[in-house]
């Protein structure tokens, strides 16, 4: 299920929408085709729930047409909630270093994803390294675990460009600090409109280890990409 896609220079992607992980009962937390990069948001609990916005990795690199229209962007990226202690089962999980993904040729470092100081999710470096958001769930830990990548980048395609085409058991690989591998498969895909993020769908808790991977996709505006595609996979083997 190959997809062709038009990369430029404007927007981030990265797609950390809804990375408040408002979760009750949890408290782990690119002119045209050379002129874009993609891009995405954070969202910020309002009221005990999150929220979806219109870019994914809440930062302000990105410029669509304009300065005034990322000024925009950034000024309406929410803020994600922070973890001030872990559960036990967290802390017995080493921090994730490593994704592979083999069935669409990914084999990446992990970022640490921290919260800038105006309390939005820090973009990822680098256009070919996915990041992992420290605040919430590590990988093999129960919770939904969120990583993030860029879907394009100012010289093509971004580390997760291919994203979109992974499918029910396809198996994602993540290597741990200490050299453990947490194995997880492919539920499914979701393809979700910022304006109507299901957000408990993400982020909600869940008993089992679970994976989330995130970046943006559908049409690229002024404001961005209007769309995020989730992979939900769950742990099958450590």
């Amino acid at each position: 299920m190959h997809r062709s896609r038009t990369f430029a220079v404007v927007g981030l992607i990265v797609a950390l929408v809804a990375v408040g992980l408002a979760l009750a009962g949890a408290r782990t937390s690119a002119s045209a085709t050379s002129e874009r990069h993609d891009r995405s948001s954070v969202s910020r609990p309002e009221d005990g729930t999150t929220s979806a916005s219109g870019t994914a990795s809440g930062t302000d690199g990105a410029r669509p047409l304009d300065a005034e229209a990322v000024q925009r962007a950034a000024e309406s990226t929410p803020q994600p909630t922070t973890t001030t202690e872990e559960e036990p089962q967290q802390s017995a999980v080493a921090a994730p270093v490593e994704l592979t993904i083999p069935g669409i040729d990914v084999h990446t470092a992990l970022d640490r994803l921290a919260l800038e100081p105006d309390g939005t999710l820090e973009k990822p470096p680098h256009w070919q390294v996915a990041g992992w958001y420290a605040g919430g769930p590590r990988p093999g830990a129960a919770g939904p675990a969120v990583i993030a990548g860029h879907v394009d980048s100012p010289g093509g395609p971004a580390v997760f460009a291919r994203l979109s085409e992974l499918e029910r058991g396809d198996v994602i690989r993540v290597r741990s600090a200490d050299g453990t591998t947490q194995v997880f498969r492919v539920d499914r895909t979701l393809t979700a409109s910022k304006r109507d993020f299901p957000t408990a769908q993400v982020y909600g808790p869940t008993p089992d280890a679970q994976l989330r991977l995130i970046t943006c996709d559908g049409v690229f505006g002024r404001d961005g990409y209007e769309s995020n595609l989730v992979v939900f996979a769950t742990l099958v083997s450590r």
